[in-house]
């Protein structure tokens, strides 16, 4: 394997964008154009933080403050681009409600971060961030995933139960 590969390969599952590789193909072949704009949107924002991340903990060396105000903006931008595109109809409207619902702890858990290590002196917050932070960027993806679960779901036929089938009319 060439070393590019494995270097963007390890660059792909740093940024959860690996995961949402299947649903933007997937909704571009149904022609899911609104379920689509949410995905690439998401997975635009998620290869954003991958590429500042390196970066800004270099820069952020020491005072551990830059990085969490920054991820909190990247989170704000992102729900308001969404909030912004569901109202115009860009994206569903329900799954914009949904994922900024999901996301409105990514910003409010940075900045409690910040005041938690730094105002306060403290380590509250070390446990919740590991904790919450893993498991609002799995909710995202899985806000990414919901049109084509709907799909799925929708178009599922129930099997009758043959015994049912040819039952003679009630009198």
């Amino acid at each position: 394997m060439p070393i590019w590969l494995s270097e963007l390969h390890s660059f792909l599952e740093l940024s959860w964008v690996l995961f949402l590789l299947p649903a933007i193909f997937i909704f571009y072949l149904r022609k899911d154009y609104l379920a689509l704009r949410f995905v690439c949107i998401t997975s635009a924002f998620f290869l954003f933080g991958a590429f500042i991340y390196e970066p800004l903990k270099a820069l952020d060396k020491g005072i551990n403050i830059y990085r969490y105000v920054v991820w909190a903006f990247n989170d704000i931008a992102w729900m308001a681009l969404i909030a912004y595109l569901g109202l115009k109809d860009k994206v569903y409207l329900w799954q914009s409600v949904l994922g900024q619902l999901v996301v409105i702890m990514a910003p409010i858990l940075q900045l409690f971060r910040v005041v938690d290590r730094h105002l306060w002196d403290l380590s509250y917050s070390t446990l919740m961030y590991k904790t919450l932070l893993p498991l609002i960027n799995i909710s995202t993806v899985v806000v990414c995933y919901l049109p084509l679960i709907y799909i799925l779901v929708k178009n599922k036929e129930y099997p009758i139960n043959s015994k049912y089938k040819n039952s003679p009319p009630l009198k």
